[in-house]
């Protein structure tokens, strides 16, 4: 059963792996054998989870990069294949819209700004992994339960992530049988980024947890997201590709 999930050998690139949820990836594709190239803006941050990684006896990077940046991407990838020598996962984990608002009454920049950190991000860095990706390669993208339901005030991020899906389940037919494209819908995690767009505080979550009455019994965690991307980077799941799977303590 340990195959299944065994990570050996397999160099990952996660972006945003700086805290909350990429942090929680990052860490469990580690603890599954992968060397992992740790990517985000906050250069603090990634070298503090890389160092992690390391202490509990895993191999990581930090490479500070702007998703937004197709030339930057490019970079991220040759820096993955120079260090580790191979280039096997890719983790689209990027992203968030602080900001919430009608649509029309959103800001152009705020629209322009979701798109391109949250969709064009993404396919800018599938083009960029893919000149590196060994046979077998394997793509995550993190999309979000935003782009199957609706959020009122958060319409421009959930039309971000409605496009990954889409752009997951065609690439899935384009790259196939070479490399393997899956998303992940998280639901209600209490990251930064989602606590900052709710106007949340930590004192606040508890009273989210009862209202929304998850069928799972809690909020999520960034390792329940990290065991979903293991799972669809791992042997477990070779016979997956092109779905998007919500994992939200929910249906």
């Amino acid at each position: 059963m340990s195959a299944l999930f065994d990570l050996q050998g397999d160099v990952a690139v996660v972006t945003g792996a700086g805290r909350g949820i990429g942090e929680g990836i990052a860490k469990v594709l580690a603890s599954a054998g992968a060397r992992v190239v740790c990517a985000a803006r906050r250069v603090n941050e990634i070298e503090r989870v890389a160092a992690e990684i390391v202490a509990a006896g895993g191999q990581a990077i930090a490479v500070p990069t702007d998703v937004t940046q197709p030339e930057a991407l490019e970079a991220l990838a040759d820096r993955a294949v120079s260090e580790f020598g191979a280039l096997d996962i890719w983790v689209n984990n990027a992203g968030g819209s602080p900001l919430q608002a009608p649509l029309t009454q959103l800001p152009v920049a705020e629209w322009h700004q979701t798109i391109a950190l949250n969709l064009s991000a993404v396919f800018f860095a599938v083009r960029a992994a893919m000149k590196h990706l060994r046979d077998g390669g394997r793509i995550v993208n993190i999309s979000s339960i935003a782009s199957q339901d609706v959020f009122v005030g958060s319409g421009h991020y959930s039309a971000a992530k409605a496009g990954v899906n889409m752009l997951t389940r065609t690439l899935a037919h384009e790259l196939g049988p070479k490399v393997r494209i899956n998303a992940v819908l998280p639901g209600f995690v209490p990251t930064e980024v989602m606590m900052q767009a709710l106007q949340l505080g930590r004192d606040d979550l508890p009273t989210l947890e009862r209202s929304l009455n998850l069928p799972a019994g809690r909020l999520g965690r960034p390792e329940d997201l990290g065991a979903a991307v293991l799972y669809l980077c791992s042997p477990a799941s070779e016979w997956v590709t092109g779905q998007c799977i919500r994992v939200a303590g929910a249906p």
